[in-house]
C-alpha cells in the first residue's frame, strides 16, 4: 500500500505528455482550506491525537473510532465552527464580496450530530443497530467569529469538551448542542484538555484492563 501514500514530491508518470503537479500540490488543492467542513473534521481528529499524545501513522476514515489508543481506549471526535468556507466563497473558490450567509451565533442551533453510529467494520447486517462505539467523546468548537483572522492552528481559538460515553447513554443523546455543552460541562482550553484528556484515557484504560 506504500504507493497509495506518495511522497510530497511525487509527480505524474506513465504517459508521454505528463501534466504538472506534485502530491503536495494535490494536498493543497483538495485539503488546503481547513475551513471546509470535511477538512476541518479531519484536522480536528489530528489535533486531538497531538494534544492527547496518541500515536497514529495515518487517518483511517472507516474506523469505528477517530482515535484508538495503544491500550484500546476509543475516542470519538466531533467538531464544528462558526464559519464554513461555503458561506464565504463562490463556486470557483473566490471570496464573495458579501457573504451569502451570516454567522450563526446562536449556540442552541449549533449542534454536534451522529453520536450514535453502526459498526463500520462489520459484515453488512440489517440488525446492525446504531450505538455509542467509543469510550470517550470529544467535542471541539472553533469559536473565532472573524473569518479574516480564523486560524485552525491557533489553539486559543478552540474550546474543548470531554464526555464519557456513559453520560451520553444516561441522557439518551444522539446529538448535542453547543449551548448544552457550555451549560452542563466544563469548557476547556487546549492545555486543560490535554491534561484532563490524558487522565481520562488512563482511567478508561485501567477499566478495560480490569474488565
Amino acid at each position: 500500500m506504500s504507493s497509495s501514500r506518495p511522497a510530497p514530491t511525487s509527480t505524474f508518470i506513465g504517459a508521454d505528455q505528463l501534466p504538472s503537479g506534485s502530491a503536495l500540490d494535490f494536498w493543497r488543492w483538495a485539503y488546503g482550506d481547513i475551513l471546509d467542513d470535511d477538512v476541518k473534521g479531519a484536522f480536528s481528529e489530528w489535533m486531538v491525537h497531538r494534544l492527547l499524545c496518541v500515536p497514529s501513522e495515518r487517518r483511517a476514515s472507516w474506523a469505528n473510532s477517530d482515535v484508538i489508543t495503544p491500550e484500546g481506549v476509543r475516542i470519538e471526535v466531533k467538531s464544528t465552527a462558526y464559519w464554513q468556507s461555503w458561506k464565504l466563497l463562490d463556486e470557483f473558490g473566490h471570496p464573495e464580496a458579501i457573504p451569502k450567509h451570516q454567522i450563526n451565533l446562536d449556540d442552541k442551533k449549533i449542534r454536534f450530530q451522529g453520536l450514535k453510529a453502526r459498526d463500520s467494520t462489520a459484515v453488512p447486517d440489517p440488525t446492525n443497530e446504531k450505538n455509542f462505539k467509543s469510550h470517550l467523546y470529544v467535542f471541539v468548537f472553533q469559536n473565532n467569529e472573524d473569518p479574516t483572522t480564523w486560524n485552525a492552528f491557533d489553539l486559543k481559538q478552540w474550546e474543548f469538551y470531554l464526555l464519557p460515553a456513559s453520560t451520553l447513554v444516561e441522557f439518551g443523546w444522539q446529538s448535542i448542542s453547543l449551548a448544552t455543552l457550555r451549560k452542563k460541562f466544563k469548557r476547556m482550553n487546549a492545555d486543560e484538555f490535554s491534561r484532563e484528556g490524558r487522565a481520562a484515557i488512563k482511567e478508561a484504560a485501567s477499566g478495560l484492563a480490569s474488565a
